[in-house]
């Protein structure tokens, strides 16, 4: 492409030729200033010169009177073009002779009296006095006076003057310009070029277009700015490499990671349509890792991890793929399956890797793996599905035992059967009433006193209770969490009346579930409650989870503000585990904010998270309640902190009925609660 004069090169040009013109023009007067000087040097003698030519001649026609001389001396002198005119008087004022030049006078000028100066009132009239020429004293016998014209003295000097400027300005500028096409040929066009190339780099791949040197500017400024351009491209190329590696790679082991798996299951999936082949998901979960990990330390596992992904490597043929996907679960994509039982050897022979036994720092440690197969095209077409339908299979083989693996078909149809029997049981436990309510005290942060209890659903099944996390989501899929949670609110209502009439005044919190919160009716049915069981709507509490809430922003907003117009108190239970939003908390009739369990049980190694919480409750005018206490230092703290309420295993596990009325008894008595009998049920979670 043609270099154009470009606004830097006009700027560059137009104060170069500035520059040019003004150094030359004081250079120019300088010149001048030396001229004048010697030009009066030279009028002063020019003038001297008249004077002695016209003197001696005119003393002589003075003293002889003779016309015939003074005419002669006249025309000799106005033969010199600066003498305007010539006079010869006598002593007594009568004129001898007298003469002009016949062209009339120049008109006098500022600038010749500008050179000249004092000169010039000099000049325009000479007098001068004539003596005899006879021996001894010299008689005046006359006066001589000359009149010259000083702009015909100065014209050529002004000539020459002019000639200088006009003459150095051309120069200057010439030389302006020729200096500016120097610096656009050399400079400035070489960093339009530098520009030009600087716009191709590609910031992806920066290393495949480095700006080239320009000719001639290796050694000077322009090169070195074009070599530590180079120098950063190479050093943005190798970060670039390294943050690809960092966010493609697993930190561990090295393996690629979820993200560049994906990637990788989407580049197989193309090629297996396009060739006609089969792709095998294989989603693996290390057996007993948390219990290495637990026992043997962080630093054993991730020798472990590491020993395990080196294992899969070795394993797996170079065009298929092993990533870590987190924790203690890998991947394997295995490309070119011809069929299922291709994808069952794969499956055999990782395990047989993994099941020999690794020695890591002394110890011998054995890890078998299940996992879970997908295939494609039978069992997904996109990376998500597969990956999906992969981990859904591996759990079934979790669930058949350690060192199992399980196609993703076999276990959709174990999982049918087990949804259907769980089903089929929930709905029974309804129609049975076979759901029990555990309670768990939430005592003031300070003085320890009992100020309400939460509400717990419990499934007994035969000799056994079922963990709530097995059938709630099930109850909420099929609406039984409708009947069940109408039941449970009615039952809290219940008990919350009567140990009103016993111990006075305590709040008895009820989890809500998004499916009863949407159902517009529910502020109707929570009122027909209150009103059946006679509680004060001020000592129930609604709790509801931050998921719950944002499922329906406004709809559920609507509700909520109905409820809390009875005077029902609203709880966002595991506050900061969810959306964790202001907005929401500005907008919903929200009265207590519940610390999760999470950020309690961090305390007081870490307790940025529940200090901004409680602040934030604080802020908003709200109250606190801290859930999973479980140590001394952890409710000073929260009690320091200016948290309300706690609740958690230091106070008391979630309790039956008669079992936590004896701690309600005994926290209104001041004196030591009666210990809890040992545990009912396994892991009791809300």
């Amino acid at each position: 492409m043609r270099t154009v004069w470009t606004p830097l090169a006009v700027k560059q040009a137009t104060r170069g030729v500035i520059a040019a013109c003004a150094i030359g023009l004081l250079m120019s007067f300088f010149e001048i200033g030396l001229a004048t000087m010697r030009e009066r040097a030279k009028v002063a003698d020019l003038v001297d010169q008249i004077l002695d030519l016209a003197e001696g001649s005119a003393a002589l026609a003075a003293w002889n009177l003779d016309p015939q001389l003074s005419r002669e001396v006249s025309r000799s002198v106005l033969a010199i073009s600066s003498v305007e005119a010539v006079e010869i008087t006598l002593t007594d004022g009568q004129q001898l002779w007298a003469a002009s030049r016949p062209s009339p006078a120049a008109e006098r000028s500022p600038l010749t009296e500008a050179v000249f100066g004092d000169l010039v009132v000099g000049m325009r009239e000479l007098r001068q006095p004539v003596s005899s020429p006879a021996k001894g004293t010299p008689q005046v016998t006359g006066q001589l006076t000359i009149r010259l014209i000083p702009e015909v003295v100065a014209a050529d000097f002004l000539a020459f003057s002019a000639a200088i400027l006009m003459g150095g300005l051309l120069r200057n500028v010439l030389l302006g310009l020729a200096l500016a096409w120097v610096f656009h040929r050399f400079l400035t066009r070489p960093l339009i070029d530098l520009g030009r190339a600087i716009a191709t780099v590609n910031p992806q791949k920066p290393m495949q277009s480095p700006v080239r040197m320009p000719a001639g500017h290796h050694n000077d400024e322009l090169g070195y700015v074009v070599s530590r351009f180079n120098e950063m491209l190479a050093k943005l190329h190798f970060s670039q490499l390294e943050l690809r590696r960092l966010a493609t790679r697993d930190t561990l082991t090295d393996l690629p990671n979820r993200g560049l798996v994906t990637e990788r299951l989407s580049h197989a999936l193309v090629r297996a349509k396009r060739n006609g082949n089969r792709v095998a998901v294989l989603f693996m979960d290390l057996d007993r890792f948390k219990h290495i990990n637990d026992s043997l330390g962080h630093s054993t596992g991730d020798l472990l991890l590491r020993g395990v992904a080196d294992r899969l490597r070795a394993t797996v043929r170079a065009e298929d793929t092993v990533g870590r996907l987190g924790g203690d679960e890998f991947l394997v994509i295995a490309e070119h399956v011809p069929d299922a039982t291709e994808a069952m050897r794969v499956a055999e022979r990782l395990q047989q890797a993994l099941a020999r036994a690794f020695t890591l720092e002394g110890n011998q440690v054995h890890a078998g793996c299940s996992i879970g197969i997908a295939l494609y095209p039978e069992d997904g077409a996109d990376p998500e599905t597969l990956l999906r339908h992969a981990d859904v299979a591996m759990y079934a083989a979790k669930g058949s035992g350690s060192g199992t693996f399980r196609f993703f078909s076999q276990e959709m149809t174990d999982r049918a059967v087990r949804r259907l029997r769980t089903e089929a049981s929930l709905r029974e436990a309804v129609e049975h009433r076979e759901f029990e309510l555990f309670y768990q005290p939430k005592v003031d942060a300070r003085t320890g006193r009992v100020r309400g209890v939460e509400a717990l659903l419990r499934w007994r099944l035969g000799d056994r209770y079922v963990p709530p996390m097995d059938f709630i989501g099930l109850a909420e899929e099929t609406g039984l969490i409708v009947p069940i949670g109408e039941w449970v609110l009615r039952e809290a209502c219940r008990t919350a009346a009567a140990w009103g009439r016993r111990f006075g005044p305590l709040t008895m919190a009820v989890n809500v579930s998004a499916r009863q919160l949407s159902d517009p009716f529910f502020p109707v049915r929570v009122a027909e409650i209150l009103e059946e069981t006679s509680l004060a709507p001020e000592r129930l509490i609604l709790e509801l989870t931050e998921t719950a809430l944002m499922r329906d922003m406004e709809a559920n907003a609507r509700v909520l503000d109905t409820l809390r117009g009875t005077g029902v108190g609203i709880a966002i239970d595991d506050f900061g585990t969810g959306y964790s939003s202001l907005a929401y908390l500005r907008q919903l009739p929200v009265t207590i904010l519940k610390v999760d369990r999470s950020f309690v049980s961090e305390i007081p190694e870490d307790t940025a998270i529940a200090a901004t919480v409680i602040a934030l409750a604080d802020k908003l005018g709200l109250l606190t309640v801290a859930e999973g206490v479980e140590t001394e230092e952890q409710r000073r703290w929260l009690a320091e902190e200016g948290c309300a309420m706690i609740q958690g295993f230091l106070i008391s596990r979630p309790l039956p009925r008669p079992e936590i009325e004896a701690v309600i008894a005994a926290s209104q008595a001041g004196t030591p609660a009666p210990t809890p009998g040992p545990e009912p049920e396994p892991a009791l979670s809300r």
